[in-house]
C-alpha cells in the first residue's frame, strides 16, 4: 500500500535562532542550496505522496510566496492554524478536515538526509499500525535531553516514550517523522496539556497509542537533525555538503 496525504506543521518562529529568525519563518532557514521545508517535501514526495496539508502561521507571507514560485509537482493546502493552546499534536489536529486516510507527518523543521522513508511506509502497513514513529540510535545525552527518547520491544513496538527527559533511560531519538491513521484526529483530542509547556505534546499522545499496542517505530537510514539552535544549522550545512560531495 501506498501513501498518498503528507501534513507538515510549518508554524514554527525559531526563536531560539537570533536574528535570522527576524527575516524568515524558521521552515525557510536556508541549508546549503534551499531551505528546510524544500528538504520536507522532498522527502514527502520521494514515497509516492501527491497531496500536501501544510500548517502555516508564523510570516505565513513568505512561505506561500515561496511555494508559489518552487516548481514542487505536488498539490498543496495551506492551513492556518485554529486551535489554542499550541503544539506539535494541536497543529496536526488543524489537518483533520483535510485528511480521510492514512498520512504521514513531518515536521517543518525535522532535516533528514536519506535515500528513502518507504521502509517507515512498509512497516507501517505490514504491521497494521495506528502510528509509526521514525527513529534513530542518539548516544548524545544532550541531545536526548532536548527531544525524545523510545523505549521499544524485539518488534519495534513502542513500550513507552518520553518527552525531554533529563535522565534519558534509552538511547533512541524519536525524530519528526509520523505515519498516522485517521484514528490519531479522537487520541490528540484525548491528550492532556503538558504539565511542562502546557501544551498538547505528540508524545503524550504516542503514549495513548502505545498503551493501545499499536504504536511501532521504524530507523531511519541515514542522518537525521531537529534544528533548534544555530549549531544545529551549521550542522544540517555541513550534513547537506558531504552527502552532496557523495553524489558527485
Amino acid at each position: 500500500m501506498k501513501l498518498h496525504v503528507g501534513v507538515i506543521p510549518a508554524a514554527g518562529q525559531g526563536k531560539r535562532m537570533g536574528y535570522l529568525s527576524n527575516i524568515l519563518p524558521k521552515p525557510l532557514f536556508p541549508i546549503f542550496d534551499k531551505p528546510i521545508l524544500h528538504y520536507v517535501i522532498d522527502n514527502m514526495i520521494s514515497v509516492g505522496i501527491d497531496y500536501l496539508v501544510i500548517i502555516v502561521y508564523h510570516q505565513k507571507e513568505k512561505i506561500i510566496e515561496y511555494l508559489n514560485k518552487a516548481d514542487l509537482g505536488v498539490q498543496i493546502e495551506l492551513v492556518k492554524p485554529k486551535f489554542l493552546p499550541q503544539g506539535i499534536a494541536m497543529s496536526i489536529l488543524n489537518a483533520e478536515k483535510y485528511v480521510d486516510e492514512p498520512f504521514m507527518v513531518i515536521l517543518g523543521d525535522d532535516l533528514t538526509i536519506t535515500p528513502s522513508l518507504n521502509n517507515l511506509v512498509s512497516s507501517f502497513f505490514t504491521k497494521n499500525a495506528l502510528a509509526l514513529e521514525g527513529v534513530v540510535k542518539e548516544t548524545n545525552k544532550h541531545i536526548l535531553s532536548s527531544t525524545c527518547c523510545v523505549h521499544l520491544d524485539s518488534e519495534n513496538r513502542i513500550i513507552d516514550i518520553i518527552e525531554k527527559p533529563l535522565n534519558p533511560p534509552w538511547n533512541i531519538r524519536g525524530c519528526g517523522i509520523y505515519i498516522f491513521r485517521t484514528d490519531i484526529f479522537d487520541l490528540i483530542k484525548q491528550t492532556p496539556l503538558s504539565k511542562v509547556r502546557n501544551e498538547v505534546e505528540i508524545t503524550d499522545t504516542l503514549r495513548l497509542v502505545a498503551k493501545l499496542g499499536k504504536a511501532y517505530a521504524e530507523f531511519i537510514n541515514g542522518i537525521n537533525i531537529n534544528i533548534n539552535t544555530p549549531e544545529d544549522l551549521l550542522y544540517a550545512w555541513l550534513a547537506i555538503r558531504r552527502f552532496k560531495k557523495c553524489q558527485v
